[in-house]
């Protein structure tokens, strides 16, 4: 019966933290959504769309429909989050907004004035990496969405298009989108962990994902080596969801399942070893 209330007296302490974090990610999140570098990352995700919709006038259309817009729309989304909307434009500015998650803390020594406050060190990680969560979600949608409407308009869909699109496509595509981003960032948070300096942090973290992804593809002795980056998972996760990415047939071969629970293993994985790594660094 004595453990009972010791038991209690634990989980209101745990709700009471999980409260104090969710304070950090409302901060956090404010400050990221209301910096130069979120709304830039913003205008570049949106930049392809804007293009295509000044591109077209070129196209002549023989027929229109919700058929022919989803089979656009495919194409289109589908070769963007791959090579766009996760590749490298994306990548350099997602790695910048993470940098300064932790790593910017220590650099303007406001690391230790949160450690006067009744939270702890894992409780500050974790609530910085969700707030980057939420607002890579809300980075994730608005080109996809704008796409979306290009489409519907352009191959005359109109609404009963848009409204196919926006209840699956844009949202699987927002998905792999963000899985995308968050891995980056969980990544990011890592090199941030250890590091003084956001810019260190940014140019540690891009380099070293820059040359995996130029490494790994050219590495004969691996089976199938474009498997093991990311760009060929989110590939796989959009077909896997209903994209038709090539009228020619599927172009990613695997099991969404095993490359769901790889990529949740490797973000827990980095998210640990930064709560470990904040947790033994001494804040002077």
């Amino acid at each position: 019966m004595k453990a009972v209330p010791g038991r209690m007296l634990r989980r209101v302490v745990g709700q009471l933290d999980s409260f104090r974090m969710l304070t950090i990610l409302e901060t956090e999140f404010k400050r990221i959504i209301s910096s130069k570098k979120f709304k830039l990352m913003l205008v570049i995700m949106v930049l392809p769309d804007i293009l295509y919709l000044l591109g077209s006038g070129s196209i002549s259309i023989a027929e229109g429909g919700v058929k022919i817009c989803l089979e656009e729309y495919w194409r289109q989304a589908g070769d963007l989050i791959v090579n766009f909307w996760t590749g490298l434009p994306a990548q350099l500015l997602a790695v910048l907004i993470a940098s300064e998650l932790i790593a910017g803390e220590f650099d303007e020594g406001t690391f230790k004035l949160l450690l006067t406050k009744p939270v702890s060190k894992s409780s500050i990680v974790l609530g910085k990496w969700m707030a980057f969560v939420v607002c890579m979600a809300v980075m994730s949608l608005p080109p996809l969405l704008f796409l979306a409407l290009t489409v519907s308009i352009i191959y005359g869909g109109g609404w009963d298009a848009f409204i196919s699109l926006v209840s699956h496509e844009v949202l699987a595509g927002g998905a792999a989108v963000l899985l995308g981003l968050i891995t980056f960032g969980s990544f990011t948070i890592f090199f941030s962990s250890f590091s003084s300096k956001p810019l260190y942090a940014a140019l540690s973290a891009f380099t070293v994902m820059t040359l995996y992804q130029f490494i790994v593809p050219g590495l004969s002795w691996l089976d199938e080596p474009a498997k093991y980056t990311l760009p060929y998972q989110l590939g796989l996760f959009l077909e896997e969801n209903g994209f038709v990415i090539s009228p020619a047939g599927r172009l990613y071969k695997g099991d969404l399942t095993v490359t769901l629970l790889a990529m949740y293993s490797v973000n827990c994985l980095f998210l640990i070893i930064s709560m470990v790594m904040v947790y033994r660094r001494e804040v002077r």
